[in-house]
């Protein structure tokens, strides 16, 4: 039997755990309040990827989303160090582990991706930056898959988890509807101003 030593020991161990995980449940839901408090695209999305990265502690986090014409992933923000650099690139369809979660619409958790042959390695050469794990999760409105989210290297753990999925699954949920919600503004607005217009002329 263990002594009562070892049973304070495990009491404290489960008082952490469950503390980390009220905190991160309260996180998850100040972003969640955030995203909902934004009609600015640019805003919203780079709220997103700061949060997940922050949720995730990853080194760093891009969000792509499909470009409707040439169904090419397009970065529209990275943070981190190669964030700046990053945001230059486009990934051609069905390339690389965005590409696969797009297609598959099914989230990726990858520990060593230099050895998937999914993996798109020609970013991080170009720009000198090494992925040692990465969790991928689609950004889904409607059934359809409108983008990817990406959360890079875990800085406290060899790789990310299932917790880590599943959190980072709940925050896309969120960031897609919030996505979707402000699109749909922005074209009521232009489709406003537009009547506006001819009713003018």
């Amino acid at each position: 039997m263990p002594d009562v030593a070892e049973l304070q020991q495990q009491v404290e161990e489960l008082q952490r755990q469950l503390q980390e995980e009220v905190g991160t449940l309260n996180q998850l839901i100040q972003v969640t309040t955030q995203l909902n408090s934004t009609l600015n695209l640019n805003e919203l999305l780079q709220l997103i990827m700061t949060s997940a990265a922050e949720l995730l502690h990853a080194e760093t986090s891009s969000l792509m989303l499909v470009d409707e014409e040439t169904q090419e992933l397009t970065f529209e923000v990275a943070t981190g160090e190669p964030g700046q650099e990053v945001v230059k690139y486009r990934v051609p369809p069905g390339q690389g582990i965005a590409g696969w979660v797009v297609e598959n619409a099914k989230p990726l958790v990858i520990d060593n991706p230099s050895e998937d042959p999914r993996f798109y390695g020609t970013i991080d050469k170009s720009i000198g930056f090494e992925t040692r794990n990465i969790l991928a999760v689609p950004l889904i409105v409607k059934d359809r898959v409108i983008g990817v989210v990406e959360v890079i290297n875990k800085r406290d753990a060899p790789g990310f988890s299932q917790k880590d999925l599943e959190l980072a699954v709940a925050l896309t949920n969120q960031a897609s509807v919030a996505i979707d919600n402000t699109r749909m503004y922005a074209r009521l607005a232009d489709a406003v101003v537009t009547s506006r217009l001819s009713y003018r002329l």
